[in-house]
């Protein structure tokens, strides 16, 4: 029978050379995408918004920092828990301020096989109940097995592997610790997925601990936006003397679509602090330009744009209301 032991951190991919690579690594069941060495504004601070339809993950790093004239590296990062297992296209955009959306790369992620996902063991105990027993506990397509206080060697260190055969999951325990000339209580703690719906039966310790029933009735709840990271800005470049720069006054202020989502009409409304000439782009977020339209020159005052989903899909989109002297990006969403 063929077994792999499964690391607990393994990278995944890697796009790109030198400034604005992408890559990402998966550590238990958190996929995280790294985006390292992109050139921004000095002044960034970035939120992130991912969002996922059917296979395709889409990160966009969105710039809510104040405009500084020069720029400067960071390194970013977002990590999501919960994927189901498949293929997926991982997407990176930039949103920074007055800019139009950018895409940073992608990368084809695999995610999924049945194999180690955590593992946690104590110090050595100081007392122990009579016997050792397990427990075991199911976490939506995943196996939690609680082993507590087994007589061990001293100096433990545990390795896991675990491999389906059938409807029979096994599991085995290596200590690779070097020897020691004692033996003291544990608590271990495993964690192996992602399983398939269905009944199995657990074989550990060459059946010391019998061979219990487990039960996976379906898959991982909805994926979530655990944590981010922004590094400080590093390596600073383009530095512009603020004297010789006039800053644009905001002429284009309270942009909104509504509803968003829509299906099959919106209203997208703001106000123009002078006379502008104004048009409106959707973009999906691959880049293409879904829909056009110019509204030529404008008064002083609110107006409003009615746009229709009828010749786009159910998705993401983002859409860019720019006058001549000011531009506003934002995100807005079709449900059919």
């Amino acid at each position: 029978m063929h077994k792999i032991l499964l690391p607990l951190t393994f990278f995944l991919a890697i796009a790109g050379y030198g400034r604005d690579s992408l890559f990402t690594s998966l550590s238990g069941d958190t996929l995280t995408i790294h985006h390292q060495q992109t050139e921004r504004n000095c002044g960034a601070l970035f939120t992130f918004d991912v969002s996922i339809l059917e296979n395709t993950i889409t990160v966009t790093e969105v710039d809510t920092g104040e405009q500084v004239w020069c720029t400067c590296y960071f390194d970013l990062s977002v990590s999501i828990t919960g994927l189901d297992p498949g293929n997926y296209e991982v997407e990176v955009w930039g949103h920074d301020m007055g800019q139009d959306p950018v895409l940073y790369g992608s990368i084809d992620v695999t995610i999924g096989g049945l194999g180690l996902v955590d593992q946690w063991e104590s110090e050595c105990l100081d007392t122990r109940e009579d016997t050792s027993f397990i427990d075991l506990s199911v976490y939506a397509d995943t196996l939690d097995i609680f082993w507590d206080t087994p007589l061990l060697n001293c100096a433990l260190e545990p390795a896991w592997e675990g491999w389906l055969s059938m409807d029979t999951f096994h599991v085995s325990m290596v200590d690779t610790g070097m020897p020691a000339d004692c033996v003291c209580p544990f608590e271990l703690r495993t964690r192996f997925g992602s399983f398939q719906p269905g009944s199995y039966v657990l074989d550990f310790w060459e059946g010391e601990y019998g061979y219990p029933h487990f039960e996976i009735l379906g898959l991982r709840s909805t994926p979530t936006l655990v944590s981010n990271y922004q590094s400080p800005c590093y390596d600073p470049v383009s530095i512009v003397d603020q004297d010789i720069i006039s800053v644009p006054e905001k002429v284009l202020m309270d942009v909104t679509c509504y509803p968003n989502p829509f299906n099959p009409n919106a209203k997208i409304t703001y106000t123009l602090t002078s006379p502008q000439s104004v048009s409106l782009k959707i973009y999906d977020l691959r880049g293409s330009l879904q829909s056009e339209l110019d509204q030529g020159r404008q008064s002083i005052g609110p107006h409003s744009i009615h746009i229709s989903s009828q010749r786009m899909k159910s998705g993401a989109y983002l859409y860019v209301l720019e006058t001549t002297e000011f531009k506003v990006v934002k995100k807005l969403v079709i449900l059919k």
